[in-house]
């Protein structure tokens, strides 16, 4: 079975090669490749290099902080995969 190399739908570019990341399987919205944007949230400049300020970065953060991040907009789950947070 091969693995499909799917165009980014920003600007078309595709890869290469599978790289084990989910765009191996699903198109991404934007890529490296991709001049600047408008966001649709904001309507700041956004690239893949230089975010716009809707997005969190949670490099370095310690786990606990990252998951009240998601905790504070009563959507995250602690469950497994294909269950609900209370099963």
């Amino acid at each position: 079975m091969s693995t499909p190399i799917l165009a980014c739908k920003g600007c078309g570019a595709t890869k290469p090669e599978p790289d084990t990341t989910p765009t191996d399987l699903f198109p991404s919205e934007h890529c490296g490749e991709c001049p600047p944007w408008t966001c649709g949230d904001c309507g700041e400049q956004c690239s893949a290099a230089a975010l716009c300020s809707c997005w969190i970065r949670f490099n370095g953060m310690a786990l606990a902080d990252i998951k009240a991040v998601f905790a504070a907009d009563g959507f995250f789950s602690l469950g497994g995969l294909g269950t609900t947070g209370g099963e």
